[in-house]
């Protein structure tokens, strides 16, 4: 939809902002290091311990962490040119120090600035803010040579799609007197893309930071309010209409007349708009991880399974020669005959899940009615109304075969450094030279246990463009099996989270393989150059789609990078960002990097103590946010009289950013609480522990309705985040005692817990300051163990129960009515 593309009227419905004043506050913030938290002792002691209320959100007191986090990209000899250009301009020599200004302008890259070593910004925008503002003389030296690059650039944009053109003229060239009206031509572009805050983002960058703007600023800032509108700001979005009626031109006046008669009709919309697709974890790039309805039907008696897929758990897959799986239709699906498959080890993984409190790590993922299922070695996909049929039909034998599964087998890959710390458990252990020294831990071990119920990455896979991306490990056939072999434990040795694995393309429909990436070394031809393609490294999650990109966190030897990625040319990288190196203390090794995507935006949150955020179509690092990392020293090495400084985190099981509004909300694996940033100057906006009533929650359900959803083992809580992170409800065990062995899901209609053999219903509104059960049902899956994680299809509910996937059904009605 276009409404106003061209530079002399409004493109769409405006949003937010009373800019003048607000844009010179976050000006000022830019420079200034953001005010420290208040902290207030207001709250009742609990166990002796007095509560620390954070932005108004109670926390208990603790020891700051003693480290900063990962090690991130600066550039002490660019720094060093800005000095000496100071030093040209303090002496009136313009000429000289615009050289030097374009040229760390040019070669910046990724490299960061900071003034207060918490928040760190682009070089970029340091060098803009120095031309910006410069006396006239000088600002007219700079355009000599800067007027000129910006118009060869533009002379050779592609006229269909500047895009790429306006956004290099924007990133080195912004202080031109071509800037002002490239960005403004880009955020136009952004509008008419319904990225409003890529849009506003270039339209505040003019009013806040260009000294002589050509573009009418009634115009920018009519722009501005129909951003704020659409991200549903109506107050700011009526401060900035006003800002340009000021502004003394009348040619905006219809636009900002239409633009507040449809302010309430935006923001009512916005809010309505639930985007319930499940193609990666936790829905699509967003995060926002709403599921479709659960039919009402399925909440009114018992549940039983009616169709299940299983395979055979083992300690070692690659010593099989297939996992071919099998499958239950039917009453046959929760009757003896289910029980009957189960084996030795099944039985020992279902005592452990139970006794250890553990969780399954892999998902469920649904496209165009089919389920996607990660076995141990291959991609299964099952279509869905085929297993609704066979569970009616199942007395006929009819089974129902799967619309595809990959074509080889691939065996599990354990990250370095959980081999390294079994290795030393093993040598220095019970069983090793040092006897008696106790290293006993609730953690899974074994390889199996480790990628059904610890590794929150290898079982990682999304959808995006027709196409599946699955994370895998070495291929392994009757001939060729590969063997994961622990290594021989260092001592003193510092054990950094890197791993290898691979990222295989599959055509979603068929199942065909495309390509896989890192490239193998007979797959790529002699070249005098770095190879185009990634050879080496680890996959830390499935990637998310941008356009025709593909964006994907990768770890280099502990180090995480970004990786831009052509799905059409074999994964042909575009482009790569470096993050951050891991720190000295190190990091959860099993969490995802889940990356999410608002708009122009890529939030980054890789459990190192810092949260980015980067431009998803060039890679640059917009800014870079510290927070306070929470963790323990580990006590297999204390024990050993080691001086190695790792440390356990037991913070979030994901490491995940969500965009809402001018917030970035960030769960992060070492840390014990949930941080919300401005996602413009980097300044908390709220905080809040995440055992705010004693009862500890570490997963996102979702958000829904501007309410933030997290649930635990024993307790579901609610966040407002209209109302800077205020918790709604919850906190307290909910569960009548019992223990919640998987991962919940959140609807429009409710919120579903597995909690032990059952499935609790709880509303969202809540009931005062307690959750409010809306009903239980108890489920029979047929093999005795725990509800896993659940799912729903907006038809019936599916449950993934590490190494057994179950599609469930009321037990009143059993086969029958399952259409």
């Amino acid at each position: 939809m276009k409404i106003f593309t061209n530079s002399s009227s409004i493109s769409f419905v405006a949003l937010i902002v009373v800019w003048a004043q607000v844009n010179i506050i976050l000006a000022q913030r830019v420079i200034d290091p953001p005010n420290p938290i208040q902290i207030r002792i207001d709250q009742p002691i609990r166990n002796n311990i007095p509560l620390i209320v954070f932005g108004g959100r109670p926390q208990s007191a603790q020891e700051p962490f003693p480290e900063t986090g990962a090690t991130l990209k600066t550039d002490p000899r660019l720094e060093s040119i800005l000095e000496k250009a100071d030093r040209f301009r303090k002496d009136g020599n313009y000429r000289f120090a615009s050289q030097l200004w374009q040229a760390v302008l040019l070669q910046s890259g990724d490299a960061l600035f900071s003034q207060d070593d918490t928040t760190y910004f682009s070089l970029v925008q340091q060098v803009e803010k120095i031309i910006a503002a410069l006396p006239p003389e000088g600002l007219k030296n700079y355009r000599i040579t800067a007027d000129a690059s910006a118009k060869e650039i533009m002379a050779q944009a592609d006229p269909y799609n500047p895009t790429t053109s306006l956004n290099q003229v924007v990133r080195q060239y912004f202080l031109s007197s071509l800037g002002d009206d490239a960005a403004f031509k880009l955020g136009c572009i952004y509008l008419d893309e319904y990225d409003f805050i890529g849009a506003r983002r270039m339209f505040e960058k003019i009013v806040t930071q260009y000294p002589d703007p050509s573009i009418s600023i009634a115009q920018v800032y009519a722009r501005i309010a129909l951003c704020q509108s659409f991200l549903g700001e109506p107050e700011l979005a009526e401060a900035s209409l006003a800002m340009a009626t000021d502004a003394g031109d009348d040619s905006v006046y219809d636009q900002v007349k239409m633009v507040r008669q449809s302010l309430g009709q935006i923001t009512e919309k916005n809010n309505s708009v639930v985007n319930t697709s499940w193609t990666c974890r936790l829905g699509n790039s967003k995060r926002f991880g709403v599921m479709p309805n659960v039919p009402e039907q399925m909440m009114k008696s018992d549940l039983v399974a009616i169709w299940q897929f299983y395979y055979e758990p083992k300690r070692k897959y690659s010593n099989s020669i297939d996992i071919t799986g099998g499958t239950l239709s039917g009453e046959r699906s929760f009757g003896k005959i289910a029980r009957d498959t189960m084996n030795l080890e099944e039985d020992k993984i279902v005592k452990a899940w139970k006794d250890k409190n553990w969780r399954p790590t892999g998902h469920l993922l649904f496209d165009s009615g089919r389920v996607f299922f990660k076995s141990a070695a291959d991609m299964s996909v099952w279509d869905t109304e085929q297993i609704r049929k066979a569970a009616r039909n199942s007395d006929n034998g009819h089974e129902v075969l799967p619309d595809w599964r990959s074509l080889w087998r691939n065996s599990f890959m354990m990250d370095d450094a959980t081999k390294n710390l079994q290795s030393v458990r093993r040598s220095f252990g019970n069983y090793g030279r040092r006897r008696g020294a106790n290293f006993e831990t609730s953690d899974p071990t074994q390889p199996y246990e480790v990628q059904l119920f610890g590794d929150e990455i290898f079982l990682q896979a999304s959808i995006h463009d027709g196409n599946l991306y699955s994370i895998e490990g070495r291929r392994f056939d009757n001939e060729n099996r590969s063997f994961d072999k622990l290594p021989t434990a260092q001592w003193n040795a510092s054990f950094r989270r890197t791993r290898s694995n691979f990222l295989t393309a599959y055509d979603v429909k068929s199942g065909m393989t495309l390509w896989t990436l890192p490239k193998q070394e007979d797959e790529i031809t002699h070249l005098d150059h770095e190879s185009p393609w990634l050879h080496t490294g680890g996959f830390m999650s499935a990637p998310i789609g941008y356009g025709n990109l593909l964006l994907a966190a990768v770890n280099h030897a502990g180090a995480i990078w970004i990786y831009a990625i052509d799905p059409a040319q074999e994964g042909k990288t575009v482009w790569k960002s470096f993050l951050g190196d891991e720190p000295e203390t190190g990091a959860a090794a099993w969490p995802a990097i889940n990356l999410s995507l608002d708009g122009s935006d890529l939030f980054v949150s890789c459990g190192m103590g810092v949260v980015y955020i980067l431009d998803p179509s060039t890679g640059m690092v917009r800014f870079a946010r510290r927070y306070q990392r929470d963790g323990t020293i580990d006590k297999t090495f204390r024990r050993l009289n080691w001086s190695n400084p790792k440390t356990n985190f037991d913070g979030w099981s994901n490491d995940v950013v969500i965009p809402f509004g001018r917030q970035m909300i960030c769960f992060s694996s070492d840390t014990n609480r949930v941080n919300s940033f401005d996602r413009n100057t980097g300044e908390i906006i709220w905080q809040n522990p995440n055992d705010p009533r004693s009862k500890k929650v570490d997963y996102l359900l979702g958000v829904y309705d501007g309410v933030l959803y997290a649930a635990g083992r024993e307790t579901v809580v609610a966040f407002n985040l209209n109302e800077e992170g205020r918790m709604v409800w919850g906190g307290e065990q909910v569960f009548d005692g019992k223990t919640s062995y998987g991962r919940g899901m959140l609807t429009p209609n409710g919120i579903y817990i597995p909690v032990a053999d059952s499935i609790y219903k709880f509303d969202l509104d809540g009931d005062g300051v307690d959750a409010k059960k809306l009903a239980v049902v108890d489920v029979d899956l047929g093999t005795d163990a725990p509800v896993g994680n659940l799912y729903s299809d907006g038809k019936q509910i599916w449950v993934h129960g590490g190494n057994r996937v179950y599609a469930l059904w009321p037990a009143e009605s059993k086969t029958e009515s399952t259409n």
